[in-house]
């Protein structure tokens, strides 16, 4: 991001990783910041961009395959087998897809443990599979050490927006 510019992180991201912003990427974000909109804490913010970024890994598979035979439907793969799968093509890199397990182990832990509290353990945990996003992201945004968990995610988010894009041929 260039000195002065104020975007959100989630959407440098998507534009970093891709050749040039268009109206798709746009429409896309759009659609992910109305969802994320909705979430009134972390916890619910977690599950809503664990929804999302699953529904990308599913239409990521779909591009892989020629017939996903339930692969992707409700009796279908579990997410960590989606995430064995999508590593076995090759295109996500293994931090993004330790980022993207990580998320899932927070998720799972908001999900199944009433009035779960998402430790800055966690965060940072989380934080460190990023490497040096993660440093822009704590130069951005300064309290993402300390709980925020909210930049960390978009970043997440916006990587596996980009290679499912680029998988679909709409980049």
């Amino acid at each position: 991001m260039r000195q002065g510019e104020s975007r959100p992180l989630h959407r440098t991201l998507c534009t970093k990783a891709m050749t040039t912003p268009n109206e798709l990427l746009n429409k896309e974000i759009a659609v992910f910041e109305a969802e994320i909109a909705k979430a009134t804490n972390s916890v619910y913010g977690v599950l809503i961009s664990h929804l999302y970024v699953e529904h990308l890994l599913d239409r990521y598979i779909r591009t892989k395959i020629q017939n996903d035979a339930d692969l992707l439907g409700r009796q279908g793969l579990s997410f960590s087998n989606k995430l064995k799968l999508v590593r076995a093509f090759g295109d996500f890199d293994d931090q993004l897809i330790n980022a993207i397990a990580k998320l899932n182990s927070i998720r799972n832990d908001c999900a199944h443990k009433f009035g779960h509290k998402i430790s800055a353990d966690k965060v940072k945990a989380l934080g460190r599979t990023l490497g040096k996003d993660y440093k822009r992201i704590l130069q951005q945004y300064p309290t993402a050490e300390v709980g925020g968990i909210a930049p960390i995610v978009w970043n997440i988010s916006g990587q596996v927006l980009a290679l499912t894009l680029a998988a679909e041929g709409r980049t």
